[in-house]
């Protein structure tokens, strides 16, 4: 090394730099201010000519130095600037820009200062006497979104400003002893009582709130010229007024062109000086229950980052941590294993551009004899893994409701196991899945005491057994469905109607981006085999509100929306106090890390216009204390476009109505031509608060839009009919439904006006002409009483409306307690374990038009 490049190493880690185009602030602050206001020249706490010199410059600061910046914020002693779209590539070195703004505003300031003071450069007074008695010092940092720097322009102003306007006035009443350890508010009550002083009155608004600064086009003798205004009020609350004054580089009333887009966002990430420390994984704009893993990262660190969280999530069911484990594009030797809340995904465009050489399973260790009917809530999506000697090379995903593996390639030589061996007995632990698509297993994917199962979209080398109910739409070699119900198998040759997932993916020039597949009909396999490349567009990041759980409200969201911005929940509880409101066509809501939104006012949690496109992915909707007439609302009552083109899509929904909540139906669909891929519906039959009547629901799903389709159906618990569909030409391919535990009895459970035992988990309306599905699981635990249900399904004598294989089971029970029927008072009871035939009633196919 050169006598040069070693010293200009020592200078290398203090020259960070700032990610391009991230939305930044620089915060100015100012020192020894007491000092400046304690000069005779200064008989004021709030002097005017101190403020004016703020305000010009924040005007220089705008015009001479920072032409990117939108907006800028003056109060006290403290400058603060926002730069919607980040720093140009050539200005982010932070040293330099630091020093730069701080030496610059030091200057400015005592300019105007001095101009104000001494407008006539013969004054009899001098002016050294203030020059160096205040100074600023300088920070730049970076947020995730422009709605997030409006957030932290609200919390300066709210926050911060009244705080530093009362001390002031305090400080200049009482001294500096006095208001030591005394809040804002006794204080104004101290000058209220002892000095008979009103501080609304006494202060200026603009030492209450702070200005603005805004530079406004405005026209001149037929040319438009730039200048600033300033707007005497701080920012009090977020609205989408005042984002405009955030994301819009000029204000006033003179329509002007956007100015030119830049290109779009490098990574952007927040600044930390070793991106290979797994420290800095969850400081990205998703924030810190993302964590995004690079291979250039020691494995032993993210081995050690996952397995804590696998240890606090392993059995936390009903807890509110989320997380999400993003990888980079790489190879990773690690061995892990997923817990509740967790999304693990790869972000490369195919799922062979993240290999887990190592392992990634989900276990059942934490309940009894490996039962894994309780292991909800996580996801495996775009990424490969090839399993090691620690597991036998299987992959084990042992798992129920809510937990879908999406665009995954498991090349583990020893496949793929839905189920986890109890140990003590060498028996299957019980599981109650489950969903996979558009992936690849090479070797045999082995179900074993995994009841029922949906495989959309995909190739396995085989697919080992069955036990109850298994669905297989558009794979490219199912088993045959030939001898059901002995084999218990569905198969339906090509996919009708779907359009994959969108999902987060990094580009080759390390930009994050959203891919939306494309439309596509009559599909089967994967849709990315061998290298390909599904057809579809990408979104940046920068048309993306990243929402995050402490800080994102209702009406921030709501504002995104109206703006055009599709919407990324980030892991967290959010709840909302109003209805999330998508009237735009082909927005995309996606969640990352099972994010839960709960809807607090009895009102829905999200309400979808009747327009085209809109992507729905990802999100767990759980009820609230006040009863909410709907959950999810797909249209109003009155739609009737024809949206057969461009479907609304929804993607791994959970609606959860868990203990001491509730609501009158999970998701109403009224708008025609709505596609749903992987739902679960469900009131919760355990944990606090889970009875008869202290988490009611009426439906889980109410269709009354024409051409639904659903694929992955999972509807259980409800108080009565689980599916009511009202619609014609709807589909359905794959149907999971346990009716509830807990009618305290049959009194409590009838329909038809008191006529029939309890209410049939699939009813198909009267007036409904065309149906088909194929693939009906209803389950029966009577826990609490001798209940019988007449009919698991009801639908009406119409030659159009089909079902193709179904199936009844009596798990447990209550003796005395008995599914009737199959369908329309067809197929024999269930009401026992043994013998067999009383626990599992068929029919392989059915007709309304039948007699």
């Amino acid at each position: 090394m050169s006598f040069s490049d070693r010293m200009k190493q020592y200078e290398e880690p203090s020259e960070f730099a700032l990610p391009t185009f991230s939305p930044t602030i620089l915060r100015i602050n100012g020192h020894d201010f007491s000092r400046l206001a304690a000069h005779p020249l200064f008989d004021e706490p709030f002097n005017q000519n101190i403020h004016d010199a703020m305000l010009d410059t924040c005007s220089d600061l705008l015009f001479k130095i920072f032409p990117d910046a939108s907006v800028a914020y003056t109060q006290s002693d403290e400058i603060t600037l926002v730069f919607p779209r980040g720093l140009r590539p050539l200005d982010v070195r932070v040293q330099i820009l630091v020093s730069r703004a701080a030496s610059f505003c030091t200057a400015q300031f005592y300019k105007h200062l001095v101009k104000s003071l001494y407008p006539s450069p013969l004054g009899n007074r001098s002016q050294d006497d203030i020059l160096g008695l205040a100074h600023f010092d300088a920070q730049f940092f970076t947020v995730s979104t422009v709605e997030e720097a409006l957030n932290y322009l609200a919390w300066r102003c709210k926050g911060d400003a009244m705080k530093k306007s009362v001390n002031s006035l305090a400080r200049f009443l009482f001294g500096e002893d006095q208001i030591r350890g005394e809040t804002a508010e006794e204080l104004i009550e101290t000058m209220r009582r002892e000095y008979n002083v009103v501080y609304e009155k006494r202060v200026p608004k603009w030492a209450i709130e702070g200005c603005l600064v805004k530079r406004e086009l405005h026209q001149h003798e037929g040319t438009s010229r730039t200048r600033t205004t300033v707007i005497e009020r701080g920012i009090r609350e977020v609205s989408t007024e005042n984002l405009k004054l955030v994301t819009d580089k000029y204000g006033g009333d003179v329509d002007f062109p956007e100015p030119p887009r830049l290109p779009r966002p490098t990574i952007p990430v927040v600044v930390d000086n070793n991106s290979n420390s797994v420290s800095a994984a969850n400081t990205t704009i998703f924030g810190s229950n993302v964590y995004v893993f690079n291979p250039s990262m020691p494995a032993a660190d993210i081995q050690e980052k996952v397995t804590a969280i696998f240890r606090q999530m392993e059995a936390n069911e009903f807890g509110p941590e989320r997380y999400a484990l993003l990888f980079k594009p790489g190879t990773y030797n690690v061995l892990f294993d997923v817990g509740f809340y967790t999304q693990v995904a790869g972000l490369g465009q195919n799922p062979d551009d993240v290999l887990i050489e190592g392992g990634v399973n989900v276990p059942a260790y934490w309940m009894p004899n490996r039962n894994a009917t309780c292991n909800f809530w996580r996801a495996f999506e775009n990424f490969s893994i090839n399993a090691s000697e620690a597991t036998n090379n299987t992959t084990t995903i042992a798992v129920s409701q809510a937990a879908p593996l999406r665009r995954m390639h498991i090349r583990s030589s020893g496949g793929l196991w839905l189920f986890q061996v109890d140990p003590s007995t060498g028996a299957g632990g019980w599981a109650s899945g489950g969903y996979l698509a558009d992936s690849v297993i090479d070797n045999q994917v082995l179900p074993g005491s995994q009841q029922q199962w949906l495989s959309r979209n995909n190739k396995y080398g085989s697919w080992a057994n069955g036990v109850w109910n298994m669905v297989f739409v558009g794979d490219l070699n199912a088993p045959s469905q030939d001898n059901f119900p002995v084999s218990p198998y569905t198969t339906i040759d090509r996919t009708p109607i779907i359009r994959e997932k969108p999902y987060l993916y990094i580009t080759s020039q390390g930009q994050y981006e959203v891919f939306v597949p494309a439309l596509q009909s009559n599909t089967q396999g994967p849709s990315w085999m061998n290298g390909a490349f599904a057809p579809g567009k990408s979104i940046a990041i920068d048309q993306f509100f990243i929402a995050h759980p402490h800080t994102a409200s209702a009406a921030s969201i709501n504002a995104a929306l109206n703006s055009g911005k599709h919407i990324i929940f980030t892991p967290g509880i959010y709840r909302l106090d109003d209805t999330l409101r998508v009237s735009r066509a082909n927005t995309v809501i996606l969640g990352l890390g099972m994010p839960s939104l709960i809807p607090t006012s009895g009102r829905s949690a999200i309400s979808i216009a009747d327009v085209d496109g809109v992507t729905l992915a990802g999100l767990i909707i759980d009820a609230g204390a006040s009863n909410s007439p709907s959950l999810i609302e797909i249209g109003s009552p009155s739609s009737s476009a024809d949206h057969g083109p461009n479907p609304t899509f929804l993607y791994d929904l959970t609606v959860r109505t868990a203990g001491h909540t509730k609501n009158d139906v999970g998701i109403v669909i009224n708008s025609h031509n709505v596609v749903g891929d992987q739902l679960w519906l469900w009131r919760a039959d355990h944990g606090d608060g889970a009875a008869w009547d202290t988490n009611p629901t009426k439906n889980g799903v109410v269709v009354n839009g024409n051409n639904v389709t659903i694929y992955g159906l999972f509807n259980e618990h409800h108080r009565e009919y689980q599916t009511l569909w009202n619609g014609n030409g709807g589909r359905l391919y794959f149907y999971q439904s346990e009716i509830p535990y807990d009618p305290p009895n049959q009194e409590s459970w009838m329909s038809k006006g008191g006529r029939t035992n309890g209410f049939a988990s699939y009813k198909v309306a009267d007036n409904v002409t065309d149906h088909e599905a194929w693939g009906l699981g209803i389950y029966s635990y009577f826990r609490d009483s001798p209940t019988k249900l007449e009919n698991a399904i009801e639908i009406p004598e119409a030659d159009g409306v089909k079902l193709h294989h179904l199936t009844t089971v009596w798990l447990t029970g209550v003796p005395g307690s008995e599914i009737s029927h199959i369908v329309n008072g067809v197929g024999d009871r269930v009401y026992a374990n043994n013998p067999e035939s009383a626990m599992r009633q068929t029919l392989n196919d059915y007709s309304g038009g039948r007699k």
